[in-house]
Parts: structure tokens; sequence; C-alpha cells
């Protein structure tokens, strides 16, 4: 099989890895769209190093998520630039439409650091602990202390949205 078949069935084939994560760290459609695109850029670069050691999810979610930290910091940089000259002919466009629990869920997740945003969304699509350390190069144990942690900060978190 040749490298760009390769790619583009990768590509398909776990889209829904790539949107999820982009779809995190996108504060627009227009980000979002950007985002997809750089992560399939670098999975593409990155196609000829992978080594089957990894499974192509694991590996897809790392690439994924070092894009897209990469992403939000460059971004977070230009809107301070942005800023300081003034933004008003820059418009947000909504992102599509969501339950109102999905809505919530992802106001929450965008509060979050990078790091923490990532062990969520793993966890959220039932990585195991041991996956998430790898997939994010910290220990096992520190997965489990942390998600220990969100999902308690979560529970205050829709208590307080759903139960005013």
């Amino acid at each position: 099989m040749d490298t760009e078949h390769a790619f583009a069935e990768i590509a398909n084939r776990h889209r829904g890895i790539i949107y999820k994560v982009a779809r995190s760290y996108a504060r627009n459609e227009e980000e979002l769209q950007d985002l997809v695109q750089e992560i399939l850029l670098q999975i593409w670069l990155s196609l000829k190093t992978y080594r089957s050691v990894y499974a192509l999810s694991t590996w897809l979610y790392r690439i994924a998520l070092n894009v897209s930290i990469s992403f939000l910091r460059k971004e977070e940089s230009r809107r301070k630039r942005l800023d300081r000259v003034g933004n008003k002919w820059i418009l947000e466009q909504p992102l599509p439409e969501r339950s109102e629990r999905q809505e919530l869920l992802h106001q929450w997740i965008q509060q979050l650091d990078p790091l923490n945003r990532a062990l969520i969304l793993l966890y959220l699509d039932d990585y195991s602990h041991a996956e998430i350390a790898d997939i994010l190069g910290i220990s096992k144990s520190n997965v489990g202390t942390k998600l220990s942690r969100l999902r308690s900060r979560l529970k205050i978190f829709f208590t307080k949205k759903i139960r005013p």
C-alpha cells in the first residue's frame, strides 16, 4: 500500500480522534478547520516514523494532542498581539449545535489547562490509565490522581450549573 493511500485510510478511519481533540482545543469553526489541517499535516509528515509497537490510535492521539497544544500556545500569543492592536474586525463563528449537557461539558473542558484537557479527553474516550500515561508522558499513578481530582471538579461544576 502506498503512503498516500495509507494516509487517507488512517485519516478517514480515525477522523473521530482528530476531530474530538481539535474540537476540544478550537474556539470556533475556523480554528477547528485550521487545527484539523495542522494535525493531518503532522500525521502525514510522521507517517514514515510510525512504529507498530504502539497502537495506531495511541500514536494519533499523541500527535493530535501535541499539535493542538502547540496550536493553542500560538493562538494565545497571536490573540495577545491582536488585543494590543485591536480585533474589532474578527467575528466569532458558532460551533455546531450541541445538547445543553454537551455544551456544559465543552465549557468545562475549555477552562482546563492543556494537560488536564488532554487527560480528560483520553479518559472520556475510555483509554486506560497506562495508555493515558504513555500518551501524555506522565506516570500511571499521576493519571489516577489527576483524574480523581478532575472528576471531583466536574461534579462540582455540573452541580452548580444544573441546580443553581
